[in-house]
């Protein structure tokens, strides 16, 4: 009886592992690899587009936002500005 009870705690052990937590594992895994392929190819088109290397890449972005179109004028006119007048509603 007590080796019934432990084939069938073994073979619990066994489908638990090898259902649950090796494919958790290699998805785990399989995913790692997959961000891993993504952040070298964003690196390798911000390479491409700019000669930036790793180390400046995040300062690059950042910056690359701001000198890419210039802003509009700052110079404000009198048409910029609309009157407001508060209705009240009673």
């Amino acid at each position: 009886m007590k080796y019934i009870l432990y084939f069938f705690l073994a073979y619990f052990a066994f489908q638990f592992i090898f259902r649950l937590v090796v494919p958790l594992f290699l998805a785990g895994r399989t995913l790692r690899k997959g961000f891993r392929q993504m952040k070298e190819q964003m690196e390798q088109q911000v390479r491409q587009q700019g000669g930036f290397t790793n180390n400046d890449t995040h300062q690059a972005s950042g910056s690359s936002y701001t000198n890419s179109k210039p802003g509009p004028s700052t110079k404000s006119r009198k048409e910029d500005y609309l009157d407001f007048e508060e209705v009240k509603e009673e």
